[in-house]
């Protein structure tokens, strides 16, 4: 098993999906690597999904610009484009912390799906 920490920004809305009896939410995170020069900048993209009851619970929380830290296991899956090899990093959610707000107001969060306070959270 690998053990992945993450932090970055969420690159677009998450999705949900029902399947059989379970639902899923799937989200991408872009952790973009600084060098010396910004040449040596480098964007590691890792595709995370959520199980279970807290994929609907988080689901209006993970919105597009959003920075979050992501902790859980990983998994490398690799396939052929172009004749060219490929990798995606794949992440099964252990936890999700939020760091801050998108970079633009999104109208899918409103006063309703907002809490007041740390002790409303649904998780």
């Amino acid at each position: 098993m690998i053990k992945l920490f993450i932090s970055g920004r969420v690159g677009q809305d998450a999705t949900i999906k029902n399947l059989a009896d379970t639902t899923v939410c799937n989200f991408s995170v872009a952790h973009t690597e600084k060098g010396a020069n910004s040449a040596a900048e480098k964007t590691v993209w890792v595709s995370c999904s959520i199980w279970g009851e807290r994929a609907t619970k988080l689901l209006p929380y993970i919105l597009k610009g959003t920075y979050v830290v992501v902790e859980g296991s990983g998994s490398v899956n690799t396939y052929m484009k172009d004749g060219q090899p490929q990798a995606v990093i794949n992440c099964l959610v252990n936890s999700l912390e939020f760091g801050g707000k998108p970079n633009t107001e999104n109208p899918k969060v409103t006063e309703e799906t907002r809490f007041k306070s740390e002790s409303e959270f649904p998780f």
